[in-house]
């Protein structure tokens, strides 16, 4: 959802997706004078709960560097994220641009912290907005925490090995376990029926809500992937045997590199007895604990029969175990590629692989090459034709990357010739190390990596999301989503498949946010680490001076400023 209000030369534009907001602000010329920055309050209208979201940076004069609030240490740039919304909840934020010296926000500040002290600080441009809700079928989409969330995870569970402590893993969740689990239990009778694709067939949760799912008269079928190399099918078929399964289970053996899927369709039966797709839950999800509690991940329900048609058919020809031949044929009939980004439709297209050709892959080349503002997530090397793209200057255009490591952008420097353009924001996923939460997801992870087939192995904490999303902020943006990998091997070797929305900005809307959650995280951590090897100090700066980068044409920062206002189009 998004909302927009202005006051006194003030600006300020909200985008809330579920469990993370977006929020934008400007300021009129004559404003801008003596602006230290902003203040951000938030309310949660349900609860009446009000507090100052935090800031990562302080003024060199603030005694208490533990805690720094927005209320005496106010953010000098133009955007800010909050992360800690709920899905479908009411809140009110309220942006106060401040004035004086540093000592005197900072006195100000310190009594606006206090319990019923929120008022010391006056004025501002206050809206209300309610956030998505991934219980309603339009956007029933869950991210996990992923490996970003290390402060946040000691300072709810202290410096302890998420094992150990069953909330911690519900918290790493955030959702996503519980959202399949939800889905799976849709199947409520014999009159539905669940047919899935699934890489690694493993982590017991799912796996017995299938099974319940059965019992409650449900039909049941998994394809899963089988090949021979790493220890992926051995350890489906255990899994398998171990937790007792006798729903049909179809091995894939033939054909494809990998069965690289991890969907579900959702089948009712009509009037007349015969079952239908009516449902999908997609995404690019592994039944593992590192899927799950570990990377960056996202599961997807659409709830939609033409699209579940789609999906049910893919499964059909999965379920005969055809060869790779058979399979294109069947894939481009299927879901034949758009050639470009101006030929997809409104609404909501399904691709699947592997195809005869790089269509794929042209198509989202294509979708970079015309955005005004983009955000690509790639856990593994992007394709050449991908990658050429992201190298072109950028124009006028605005591009935020986030990649697993270096290597996802080709050779070595290429990430900083990427960032060497003022368009350009390129990130890698950074590990954090040193305490428990990082052993336990570095842990999870190598498990899953001896059982991967892929060449391009996953390797401790990291983006595992793949994601291009096109002028988010616009009318018209466009969302590429899935299991598949934007490279040769995802697009004409393997079993796999996409989603990609156009013109859905509720959709749109949640990606951002929790897109941006990530990046600002490393992105952050890139810059901080890179600064205190300089000995530079990473604090709030004393003059109105740090503002005059968001309004020089031709800087970063000011197309940054103008992205998330939405005027770049």
């Amino acid at each position: 959802m998004r909302a927009r209000a202005s006051k006194d030369g003030l600006t300020v534009r909200v985008i809330a997706g579920t469990h993370a907001a977006l929020l934008a602000f400007d300021l009129a010329d004559e404003r801008r004078a003596g602006c230290l920055g902003f203040s951000i309050e938030r309310t949660d209208v349900g609860t009446g709960d009000r507090r100052w979201l935090p800031n990562s940076l302080r003024f060199m004069g603030d005694p208490n560097p533990e805690w720094v609030t927005t209320a005496r240490a106010p953010l000098q740039k133009f955007r800010w994220g909050d992360y800690t919304t709920e899905p479908g909840r009411l809140y009110r934020y309220r942006v106060v641009a401040r004035y004086g010296a540093p000592s005197e926000i900072l006195a100000q500040g310190v009594i606006a912290e206090r319990p019923g002290g929120f008022d010391a600080i006056p004025g501002g441009v206050s809206l209300e907005l309610r956030t998505e809700d991934n219980r309603n079928a339009a956007t029933s989409i869950f991210f996990n925490r992923g490996a970003a969330a290390s402060q946040a995870y000691v300072a709810k569970f202290g410096d302890n090995d998420p094992d150990d402590i069953p909330e911690a893993l519900t918290w790493l969740s955030r959702g996503l376990e519980e959202g399949l689990v939800a889905f799976i239990a849709k199947a409520d009778g014999p009159d539905f029926a669940l047919h899935g694709c699934i890489y690694e067939f493993e982590k017991p949760t799912p796996i017995r809500a299938l099974i319940q799912a059965q019992k409650r008269g449900a039909e049941v079928h998994i394809v899963y992937h089988a090949r021979n190399g790493g220890k992926t099918a051995e350890e489906n078929r255990h899994a398998i045997e171990s937790l007792g399964v006798e729903f049909p289970t179809t091995p894939r053996t033939q054909g494809s590199a990998i069965m690289h899927n991890k969907y579900l369709v959702l089948l009712r039966k009509d009037a007349a007895g015969a079952l239908r797709p009516i449902a999908v839950w997609t995404g690019g999800t592994n039944w593992t604990e590192g899927g799950i509690y570990g990377q960056l991940n996202v599961g997807h329900a659409v709830y939609d029969a033409a699209v579940a048609e789609r999906y049910e058919a893919g499964f059909q020809v999965l379920a005969q175990d055809l060869s790779i031949d058979a399979t294109q044929a069947k894939n481009d009939v299927i879901t034949p590629t758009p050639l470009n980004r101006a030929a997809l439709q409104h609404g909501t297209t399904p691709l699947f692989s592997p195809q005869n050709g790089l269509g794929m892959i042209d198509l989202y080349a294509d979708i970079c090459k015309t955005a005004k503002v983009l955000m690509v997530s790639a856990p593994f090397a992007l394709h050449e034709t991908i990658r050429a793209v992201l190298q072109s200057p950028t124009d006028g255009a605005m591009r935020f990357m986030l990649a697993d490591k270096e290597g996802s952008y080709g050779e070595k420097g290429n990430i900083d010739k990427l960032n060497a353009d003022p368009g350009n924001m390129a990130a890698v996923a950074k590990p954090f190390e040193g305490i428990k939460l990082a052993d336990f997801q570095k842990r999870k992870l190598d498990r899953d990596r001896l059982m991967m087939d892929e060449g391009f192995h996953h390797a401790g904490i990291h983006i595992h999301s793949k994601i291009i999303l096109a002028d988010p902020f616009g009318a018209d943006p466009v969302l590429v989503t899935g299991s598949a990998n934007f490279s040769t091997n995802s697009t004409v070797a393997n079993d796999s498949n996409v989603l990609v929305f156009r013109g859905d900005t509720a959709v749109a809307d949640v990606y951002v946010a929790d897109f941006m959650r990530m990046f600002e995280h490393y992105w952050f951590r890139s810059r901080r680490d890179a600064k205190l090897e300089a000995n530079q100090i990473f604090a709030l700066k004393d003059t109105d001076a740090w503002s005059e980068k968001y309004f020089t044409p031709g800087t970063r920062e000011q197309r940054d400023r103008l992205a998330f206002l939405g005027l770049i189009t």
